[in-house]
């Protein structure tokens, strides 16, 4: 059985991706709010994986607006 290995970002790179400061991550994180994250000890990552479903979830279509 082959395994993949998820992509991990540190909140630096996937600020960067999403264009957002780290700050807002850490504020989301808190609020319970944006992509998912996973903790290793106290290092936070996230999936590459996770934030293309978060970038979808916010993706609204014209009549949606």
């Amino acid at each position: 059985m082959a395994h993949h290995l998820e992509t991990l970002l540190t909140p630096l790179e996937a600020a960067a991706i999403l264009k957002v400061k780290t700050n807002t991550l850490a504020k989301w994180r808190v609020m319970g709010e944006g992509p998912a994250f996973i903790h290793i000890g106290r290092a936070v990552r996230y999936s590459a994986r996770e934030l293309v479903r978060f970038i979808e979830r916010q993706t609204r279509s014209k009549t949606e607006a």
